[in-house]
């Protein structure tokens, strides 16, 4: 089974598609969607929903993970962020792939058995998964970008893990 992660954002999208072979999760992809930041917003959303397009038309996932909104401070950020989602799951909705909201909480701990695990646990994790290597994609995409790639891996095998499990539970 092949599941696309997604962490959402109007500045950065990130992007993972793993598959998983019995109890092994292989890395097959991953990138980040980066509108320009002085683009209106119109654009950057534009832009998000094309990108998205373009990988889940090359990729042909089995079902596509997508981190929720998450509660914060700032009111506007929240607004702009539900926005960019709205953009992405939109085209998810025209690929017809299954989806699956998982909240950061559910994320973190699907990946290291800890609900309040740092960014940094996280990629440790998915680095001893995957084999995904944040420090080299940072040194080609910079820092915050390859930060963005890891957490949608994380959300792609939080995905395929969650499927497994519903598979189990229905006895498939």
């Amino acid at each position: 089974m092949i599941a696309l992660g997604i962490d959402p954002g109007s500045r950065r999208t990130g992007w993972g598609l793993v598959r998983q072979e019995g109890s092994k999760y292989v890395l097959l992809d991953v990138g980040v969607l980066r509108p320009s930041p002085s683009a209106p917003l119109e654009v950057r959303l534009a832009f998000l929903h094309e990108g998205l397009t373009g990988v889940l038309a090359g990729s042909s996932p089995d079902l596509v993970g997508v981190e929720s909104v998450f509660h914060g401070p700032n009111t506007k950020s929240l607004v702009t962020l539900g926005q960019a989602r709205g953009a992405l799951l939109t085209a998810v909705g025209c690929a017809g792939a299954p989806l699956v909201e998982l909240s950061p909480a559910e994320v973190k701990k699907a990946v290291t058995g800890r609900g309040s695990a740092t960014k940094d646990q996280v990629a440790h994790m998915i680095g001893a998964l995957l084999g995904w290597r944040p420090g080299e994609a940072a040194e080609a995409h910079g820092k915050v970008a390859a930060q963005d790639a890891t957490d949608a891996l994380a959300v792609a095998v939080a995905s395929l893990q969650r499927s497994a499990h519903e598979r189990m539970l229905a006895g498939r």
